[in-house]
């Protein structure tokens, strides 16, 4: 077997713990947290997630920079040090604030290290012709993790409240630096291979892809980066919101606890396995095509949800397929980021690509929190949000590939 897939199950494992435990815990914690912090209000709670990805605007082109110079190896653990000490931090926290810094500096650092910038640059050194399937089987792990944290967050509120599971989660990311210093190797040519385990290209082209220095001042005249940033970032809005809202909405609606995890482990299951098929798609379809799929689904869906709200059973239907084209963006933004500007600079691509993305993501927890709080409804908020998939695939046809 090409050793390259070892280097997606690295990735897998890096996204799972990114994802997890700065994400996808989130959603059970909510209810926790609002009643702790803000007498139940819930618009506040999700500026948890606004604050990380605020932060991300400063924190991607810093993290991409950083991984366009020093070694994966080194910059992953490290991360995973930083990320797990923030969150035992949490556990001692005394007012809401003090999470939203937590969020925004050490889960924010994370998450860009280990998964957005990381895991995505380790595959993509790694893949070439099978990159999009590569990148959708590695980001299997920034979804399935929904499925487990459900059930895991549950249990740990249980036993000891939202700040043993503070504790814990820091815990499990600060053990996870070790294994991941054990199990990097940054390119193939560390090992003498060639991407997709292929045999040695013409002598001409031997040469093993060195990164190419790119200022952040160039990446904004670049028209592709803004287009690929906006089409993303208005998908993620939607996606965003609905996941962190996904267990309150559900029980709003009547339904148990029982009924709410059942509908955030369908988002997450379709959410990874999506991954899986539109990773496969893109090798036959070309990513830009793909992410066009996935964006026109997330749309259909989302539309869905409103009309869904009385069974439980139809919820969890609409949820798996909308984690199902959800999932799709992710590995298809990246597998189209590679395509237009290679590995040379693909980490510093990832970077750039953030402070692009994030004002759109970051807007969708809190536009549909505080929607609810005046509304008593999430259905004005979803129907903004199918309009920004709309938007989003317009801006998706104007980038232009070398093959278009």
């Amino acid at each position: 077997m090409f050793y390259g897939w070892r280097m997606v199950g690295v990735a897998f494992g890096a996204h799972f713990v990114a994802s997890g435990l700065g994400f996808w815990a989130l959603p059970r914690l909510m209810l926790p947290l609002a009643d702790e912090f803000t007498d139940g209000d819930r618009g506040p709670i999700t500026l948890l997630v606004t604050a990380m990805s605020l932060a991300g605007f400063v924190v991607s082109p810093l993290i991409g920079q950083l991984l366009t110079r020093y070694p994966l190896k080194v910059m992953m653990p490290l991360a995973a040090v930083v990320m797990g000490l923030g969150l035992l931090a949490g556990s001692q926290a005394t007012a809401l604030w003090q999470l939203m810094l937590i969020y925004a500096t050490a889960v924010s650092i994370g998450v860009s290290t280990l998964s957005a910038i990381g895991a995505n640059t380790l595959v993509a050194n790694w893949f070439d012709r099978l990159r999009p399937l590569a990148l959708g089987v590695s980001q299997f792990g920034l979804s399935i993790p929904g499925a487990v944290m459900a059930f895991a967050i549950s249990w740990t509120l249980d036993l000891g409240g939202w700040q043993a599971t503070y504790a814990i989660l820091g815990v499990a990311a600060i053990l996870a630096a070790p294994l991941l210093l054990a199990s990097i190797n940054d390119r193939p040519s560390d090992r003498g291979m060639y991407p997709d385990g292929e045999p040695p290209p013409p002598e001409a082209e031997t040469t093993p892809a060195e990164t190419i220095s790119w200022s952040f001042a160039d990446a904004l005249r670049d028209r592709n980066l803004w287009l690929a940033g906006m089409t993303a970032g208005l998908c993620f809005a939607g996606a965003t919101a609905m996941i962190q809202n996904a267990f309150a909405l559900v029980t709003d609606a009547g339904h148990t606890d029982a009924d709410a995890n059942l509908v955030l482990v369908a988002m997450s299951v379709g959410a990874a396995f999506g991954k899986l098929l539109f990773g496969a798609l893109g090798v036959r379809i070309g990513e830009k095509a793909s992410l066009g799929v996935a964006v026109v689904g997330e749309g259909v869906f989302l539309a869905l949800l409103p009309a869904v709200t009385a069974s439980p059973i139809l919820l969890a239907g609409v949820g798996l397929g909308l984690g199902l084209t959800l999932g799709g963006v992710m590995p298809a933004l990246a597998a189209l980021i590679a395509r237009l500007y290679g590995t040379g600079r693909f980490a510093a691509a990832m970077g750039y690509v953030g402070p692009v993305m994030i004002p759109f993501q970051m807007l969708g927890p809190p536009v549909a929190g505080y929607v609810f709080d005046r509304t008593g409804s999430y259905d004005l908020a979803i129907y903004g949000f199918v309009a920004a998939c709309v938007l989003a695939l317009v801006l998706l046809l104007r980038i232009r590939t070398a093959d278009a």
